[in-house]
């Protein structure tokens, strides 16, 4: 851990930021389409072995969480 915390993969940081907007404008198709983005770039960051361990566990956690909120998603109008 550095001096101002864990380092962040700033790529995977922006694709979460989007979904985390997406979802709360509840623009679900939008965030269905960064979620799969977030999807693949975590399984390339995977096999290049670009994340430790632990940070890719909590960014998995994370999708998991996303997918769940998109699943149970309802429409307002």
């Amino acid at each position: 851990m550095g001096l101002f915390g864990p380092k962040k993969d700033r790529e995977l940081e922006a694709v979460i930021n989007q979904i985390r907007v997406d979802l709360s404008n509840n623009y679900k198709d939008n965030a269905v389409e960064n979620i799969k983005k977030l999807e693949q770039l975590l399984a390339e960051k995977r096999i290049s072995g670009k994340l430790k361990d632990k940070d890719l566990a909590s960014y998995e956690e994370l999708l998991h969480t996303f997918q769940d909120d998109v699943k149970n998603f309802k429409r307002t109008y």
